[in-house]
């Protein structure tokens, strides 16, 4: 059996564990926050607000293990959103921001109790409203309430 040289014993390493790093990343909490609250332009807005809820909170993986009991979704920009966390929001305190205008939500809620295990069903409620965000480093990354 040939040896293989070192350089390219190297290099096959550096080749095979390239990617993984990859999949050791974890998601940021402003990612997070995005990937669970944000939902801009709105997805397939022919849905009621019924249907809207159930694709979206299995779509943005909130019903793979167990169904998570409520969330709302702000249909804006991802830059307007992240604004609310400077100019296009008012300091409210700690790390909480306050939204300086009315937002379109889709607020979804479990049906059933709040410990259920997929498959999940939802309802859904379309309003606008100002919101409450937690921020971080200028990021909103928790969504605190609607005002």
């Amino acid at each position: 059996m040939a040896q293989i040289p070192g350089c390219s014993a190297l290099l096959l390493v550096i080749v095979l564990l390239g990617p993984f790093p990859a999949f050791t990343q974890r998601e940021s909490r402003h990612d997070k926050f995005l990937r669970q609250h944000v939902d801009f332009p709105k997805t397939n807005s022919e849905l009621d607000a019924r249907r809207y809820c159930n694709l979206m909170m299995q779509k943005r993986g909130m019903t793979t293990t167990f169904c998570k009991p409520s969330n709302t979704f702000i249909h804006a920009s991802h830059s307007d959103v992240d604004a609310i966390c400077s100019d296009g929001g008012t300091y409210y305190s700690e790390n909480y921001y306050d939204s300086n205008r009315p937002v379109a939500l889709t607020a979804c809620r479990i049906v059933g109790g709040s410990s259920q295990n997929p498959p999940c069903s939802y309802r859904g409620r379309v309003s606008s409203q100002y919101v409450r965000v937690a921020c971080l480093n200028g990021e909103p990354v928790h969504f605190k309430t609607t005002l």
